[in-house]
């Protein structure tokens, strides 16, 4: 008999909304946790704390969904200039490597396209191996390191326009 092939679970991006708000903050503590870092949704953390609810102040807020569950989520805040700062960029560590994070980036940069943002900034620190490699393939640039305090030590710019 031959061999059935699986077929790999759709992965859909959407808009977070406030149901999504619990989940999202349980896959950036536990994507953090992974590098060991600590989650401060009362400080660093507070604006991707806040995905999904009706006080957000967030331009932009997506998670992914593989199999109808809550996978991934990121947010876009608007800079001046037609600047956005991506951050809260995770991926449960399950389903890490399965094409979510590439969806979910490439999705936020279209969204910030059709949000007239023509720059895009984000941090991150250089332990975050994989998710630098996929900043670097999609064209993203390594700009000027992140002051101390701003939780990073690595910051990247991707041009829009």
């Amino acid at each position: 008999m031959p061999e059935q092939l699986v077929k790999p679970a759709a992965i859909r991006i959407r808009r977070a909304v406030q149901q999504d708000n619990a989940q999202i903050r349980k896959i950036v503590a536990a994507s953090l946790a992974d590098f060991g870092i600590s989650v401060e949704f009362s400080g660093l953390d507070v604006a991707i704390g806040v995905a999904g609810l009706p006080d957000s102040r967030n331009a932009i807020e997506l998670v992914a969904e593989l199999d109808g569950e809550v996978v991934g989520c990121l947010a876009l805040e608007a800079l001046s200039d037609g600047q956005a700062k991506l951050f809260g960029f995770h991926v449960s560590q399950a389903c890490r490597g399965l094409g979510v994070g590439r969806a979910l980036l490439t999705q936020a940069v279209t969204a910030a396209r059709q949000a007239g943002f023509r720059v895009l900034h984000l941090d991150t620190w250089d332990s975050m191996g994989s998710a630098i490699r996929l900043y670097e393939s999609m064209g993203w640039c390594a700009a000027e390191n992140p002051p101390p305090e701003s939780g990073a030590n690595r910051s990247y710019l991707l041009q829009l326009a």
